[in-house]
């Protein structure tokens, strides 16, 4: 029998991304029979560091032939080389830290990277003529690491990271969710009407729920189901049991499921298949180059004082 690992900040009081993580696990055992038939171990990893090595030791105390999660960087990174050690495939649905695939060669990352994302945020940027962002962060190694790489793309495009806000074109905010809301709050409190910019742990309604003028918002994050061909069986089974659409990183979790699921049945053993095949999922094809998915996407999503919400795919 199959023993997977599944992690992340299960409390939706720390993320509310938990509950989206939480009913694609659920939905992921009624469409998957090895997923269904596999022994499940949880652990609640609290987006920490601390929570990651603890996970870790429990996963390969439980001889677990996968893990599945660690959806905050801070808790991939102190996690991911004891699972490489220990041979354990680590199938991140939404950690975005760029180390984490060089990591060890059993790490595979569904999502875009962090750098992926920074380059798609300075190309943007630099298409609507915003050439002069201030980056600001809050202290997880998530919008450390996303602001490492914006400085980075930044050298290769027309556009300058300044260090005066009253110097700038634009914000960019590196950070989770509720640090996001909260500079957003902020700093439209103090009269600021710069574009804003979040990064893709504040694609969620919640970035902006209840304010009655948001300025323009930009986050570059990734799409939702329903914005993908593949995923509208699932959008619509998802909004037929939860009565909402399916959530960013919802399919994106699915499809970790997916490919353990036809992994499983692969003579060669779950890391050589994940290494070497192409899998069609949920949310589209995956295959992987050094660990991270050849076909990662990014999407930018936009919110006005109008209440104009759109998402559109840069890649």
């Amino acid at each position: 029998m199959m023993r997977l690992g599944i992690c992340a900040a299960l409390d939706v009081g720390t993320t509310l991304h938990a509950r989206g993580f939480l009913r694609s696990v659920y939905l992921s055992s009624h469409l998957f029979p090895h997923v269904r038939r596999a022994r499940h171990f949880y652990f609640d990893d609290g987006a920490s560091a601390e929570g990651g090595r603890a996970a870790a030791r429990h996963f390969i105390d439980a001889k677990v032939d996968a893990v599945i999660g660690h959806f905050a960087s801070d808790s991939a990174a102190a996690a991911a080389e004891s699972y490489a050690q220990a041979g354990i495939p680590l199938i991140l649905p939404a950690s975005t830290c760029a180390a984490l695939t060089g990591v060890g060669k059993t790490t595979f990352r569904l999502c875009a990277s962090d750098r992926l994302l920074a380059t798609r945020l300075i190309e943007f940027a630099e298409s609507e003529g915003l050439r002069r962002l201030a980056v600001l962060t809050d202290p997880s190694l998530h919008g450390r690491q996303q602001m490492h790489e914006l400085h980075a793309a930044a050298t290769l495009s027309t556009v300058n990271l300044v260090g005066d806000v009253n110097n700038a074109d634009a914000l960019v905010f590196c950070g989770r969710l509720k640090a996001s809301r909260q500079f957003l709050v902020d700093n439209r409190a103090v009269g600021c009407g710069l574009p804003i910019f979040f990064t893709d742990d504040a694609a969620s309604p919640a970035l902006v729920d209840g304010m009655a003028q948001t300025g323009t918002v930009y986050v570059i994050s990734f799409p939702i189901a329903g914005d993908l061909a593949e995923a509208q069986s699932f959008d619509a089974t998802y909004q037929q049991i939860y009565f909402e659409q399916a959530p960013v990183y919802a399919v994106e979790t699915l499809a970790a499921f997916a490919l353990v699921d036809r992994a499983a049945a692969d003579e060669r053993g779950l890391l050589d298949a994940l290494r070497l095949d192409h899998f069609a999922t949920p949310a589209g094809p995956v295959s992987f180059s050094d660990g991270e998915n050849d076909y990662a996407r990014v999407s930018l999503w936009v919110y006005t004082d109008e209440h104009v919400h759109e998402r559109r795919l840069l890649c």
